[in-house]
C-alpha cells in the first residue's frame, strides 16, 4: 500500500511543474463565458456573470479595468460581440440592450434597449437580423436597424440551440423524458427557418440534439441523450453517417479538420475527422471534462468533477495536470498566460465565482 501511494505522489509530481499561479479575481454568482472585443483602443475580454447581470472587462493581461453593471435588471442571459456592438440578451426585461463597445471600455455605453415582451436565452445573427430563441416556448427574428420583429414563430417546446449560414436558421429542440412513452425521441427536433424567419423544413433528427455545427454543405448534430453525432446533408437533410461517441457529449469544436468532444461520463475527450469519420479516444487523468480548447500545439480540457486544468500535447499526452480549486467553464490565453474562468470558486465556499490567471514557465 505504501508502494502505491508513493507511485501516485511522483505522478502527480511529475505532470506538475511549468504552470505556476496568478492572481485570483473574485467575481459574482455564476459567471457563465468569456467574450473577446477587439476594437479600435485594443483587446478586452468580457466576463458574463449572469447571476448580477453584470460585464466585467479584463485587459489583455488579464487585469480588471471596469464593471459594466447597468443592466441589472435585465437578467442578461448571453451576449454576442459584433461590429463594435454588444449585443445583450435580457431573461427578465425581454430587452435586446445593445451597447457601443468600439472605444475604451471606460467609454462603454448603452445605445439600444429593444423590447421583446419574451424572456431571451441566445441568438445568431444573419446580415442585420438576429434570430432569437426566448423561455417563451418562441423563435423572433429581429431586424436590428427597424428596431422591429419580423417573425414571431411558436415553438412546441424551448429551443435548446441556434446556429446560421447565410440564408438560414438552424434550430434544435429541448424534450424531456417522456414519461408516457418511457422515450426520449424528439420528433421533428431540427427546425429550419429562412432570414425572415419563415419555417422551410422540420427534421426528425432522434433523441434531443442538443449541438449544432455546419461545414460546407453538411450538418452534423451531436445529441447529448443518444450519445451520437449524426452527419446530415444540408442540401436535402438526409443522413450520411452516424458516429456514436460516448457518455455526455459536450461543447464540440472544429479544429484542423477534426471535431473535438469533451465526454463527461467517459472521463475521455475524443476526435471525429470530417473527411473520414475516423474517431480517436484520449483517456484523462481529471473526471468529468467538460470543454476542449487548443492554443499552440498544446490541448486544454477542463474538467468539473475534479475542478482540474489537464495539458496535454499534439499526441493526446498529458503533460500538466493543475488544481483549480473551482468548476472551470471557460478559458482564454495571451501568450504567456492562461485565464480560467470559474463559475464556483471551492476556496471560498460561497456560490460565486472567479477568474483565475495562471502563469506559463
Amino acid at each position: 500500500m505504501m508502494l502505491f501511494l508513493l507511485f501516485i505522489v511522483i505522478l502527480k509530481g511529475n505532470v506538475l511543474g511549468t504552470i505556476t499561479f496568478g492572481q485570483r479575481y473574485p467575481l459574482g454568482v455564476m459567471p457563465s463565458r468569456i467574450v473577446e472585443v477587439e476594437n479600435s483602443s485594443g483587446t478586452y475580454y468580457v466576463t458574463l456573470v449572469k447571476g448580477d447581470s453584470e460585464l466585467v472587462v479584463f485587459d489583455t493581461s488579464f487585469r480588471p479595468i471596469t464593471i459594466f453593471d447597468t443592466m441589472r435588471n435585465d437578467g442578461i442571459n448571453d451576449l454576442i460581440y459584433r461590429d463594435g456592438k454588444l449585443y445583450c440578451f435580457g431573461f427578465y426585461s425581454g430587452r435586446l440592450v445593445v451597447v457601443d463597445a468600439s472605444l475604451h471600455p471606460s467609454r462603454w455605453k448603452k445605445i439600444d434597449e429593444i423590447p421583446t415582451s419574451s424572456r431571451l436565452i441566445t441568438g445568431s445573427f444573419i446580415d442585420g437580423k438576429i434570430g432569437i430563441l426566448t423561455n417563451d416556448y418562441e423563435f423572433l427574428v429581429l431586424d436590428i436597424a427597424k428596431r422591429e420583429i419580423i417573425k414571431r414563430h411558436k415553438l412546441p417546446v424551448i429551443g435548446l440551440s441556434v446556429a446560421e449560414d447565410s440564408e438560414h436558421f438552424f434550430i434544435s429542440l429541448f424534450h424531456n423524458y417522456n414519461m408516457l412513452t418511457r422515450s426520449h425521441e424528439t420528433e421533428k427536433g431540427l427546425l429550419v427557418f429562412d432570414e425572415w424567419g419563415n419555417l422551410v423544413k422540420e427534421v426528425n433528427i432522434g433523441k434531443r440534439p442538443s449541438y449544432i455545427h455546419l461545414e460546407g454543405d453538411r450538418l452534423f448534430v451531436i445529441s447529448y441523450v443518444e450519445e451520437s453525432l449524426k452527419i446530415l446533408s444540408k442540401n436535402d437533410f438526409s443522413e450520411i453517417h452516424t458516429v456514436y461517441l460516448g457518455r455526455y457529449p459536450n461543447f464540440p469544436i472544429v479544429h484542423n479538420g477534426k471535431i473535438w468532444v469533451a465526454l463527461t461520463g467517459e472521463d475521455q475527450i475524443m476526435t471525429v475527422e470530417l473527411s473520414s469519420y475516423r474517431t480517436e479516444y484520449y483517456d484523462l487523468l481529471g473526471r468529468g471534462p467538460i470543454r476542449v480548447f487548443h492554443n499552440g500545439e498544446r490541448i486544454y480540457v477542463l474538467e468539473t468533477i475534479t475542478g482540474t486544468l489537464e495539458i496535454l500535447d499534439s499526441r493526446g499526452n498529458t503533460i500538466e495536470y493543475v488544481e483549480l480549486d473551482g468548476y472551470p467553464v471557460d478559458i482564454v490565453f495571451n501568450g504567456k498566460e492562461i485565464a480560467v474562468l470559474l463559475q464556483e470558486d471551492w476556496q471560498t465556499g460561497k456560490n460565486t465565482g472567479a477568474l483565475l490567471v495562471l502563469k506559463a514557465q
